[in-house]
């Protein structure tokens, strides 16, 4: 399966490098942190915000800005067109399962992400060098679990929906309002610190602050060691969940798609 796979990832990564130009547009497309970053900082001036002083925004919006590239996935538009146009079947005839192949997919791009992103991550180092977290060898030798398991819950929960497409063609618009959700839940649009305690509260048990927030907050210091057994817990949680979702929804689609003779 290790060989298998490493192919799989071959064959991802020259379509990463093929259309780096759209990949390109996707990362200044994800920008939208950087627009927080200067409504906060506005909002902030000199003083304080929940915690947050100027400096801390900054942090916090870029790291943000780092995070989702690293841990988000935009294979759903890629299943929803296989799966709608028919192009999904000559992928079920192979030995490899399809979604070995869409994981291929979805890591392929991580690196040349990370070189997009890496230069704003390195001027706002040089321009603002109070937003550099203070080091915490225990927290960031745990960060990239963090990131990982942060991956792999976006990951399920985008086939989750993705293969919602073996029955409706309206799953597009269901991901649009699922990234709406996600953008406020995760933390991506306003640290989830600043929201009222109720909300949060609701916010800890929805899968989105394992996406985002827990290994920003990993990242930034802001958590203490019950919060961080409480985000790995929360994260293993969610991926369970959404792994055993996954694999009945597959099922029953992929039968459903051989039964009209995709």
């Amino acid at each position: 399966m290790s060989a298998k796979f490493a192919a799989l990832m071959r064959v991802a990564w020259a379509d990463a490098l093929a259309y780096r130009a759209q990949l390109l547009i996707w990362v200044i497309t994800g920008m939208l942190p950087l627009i927080m970053l200067a409504v906060w900082r506005t909002l902030a001036g000199d003083g304080v915000i929940g915690g947050y002083a100027s400096d801390d925004f900054v942090a916090y919006f870029v790291g943000a800005l780092c995070i989702r590239q690293l841990t988000g996935v935009w294979i759903i538009w890629d299943m929803e067109r296989e799966i709608r146009l028919g192009e999904l079947s000559p992928h079920l005839l192979r030995p490899v399962h399809p979604l070995w192949r869409y994981l291929a997919m979805a890591l392929a791009d991580k690196p040349l992400r990370l070189l997009m992103v890496a230069p704003i991550a390195l001027i706002t180092a040089l321009i603002a060098p109070g937003a550099i977290p203070q080091p915490d060898p225990l927290r960031w030798s745990l960060l990239p679990l963090a990131i990982v398991l942060a991956f792999a819950v976006y990951f399920l929960n985008q086939c989750c929906i993705g293969v919602l497409s073996f029955w409706w063609t309206q799953v597009l618009a269901l991901q649009d309002f699922w990234f709406g959700m996600y953008a406020f839940c995760s933390g991506y649009l306003v640290p989830l610190d600043l929201l009222p305690p109720p909300v949060r509260m609701v916010l800890d048990w929805l899968p989105f602050r394992a996406m985002l927030a827990f290994p920003l907050e990993l990242l930034l210091g802001r958590i203490d060691l019950l919060a961080i057994i409480w985000g790995f817990a929360h994260q293993l949680a969610w991926i369970g969940l959404f792994g055993l979702l996954l694999r009945w929804l597959w099922r029953g689609g992929v039968q459903r798609y051989s039964a009209v003779g995709a």
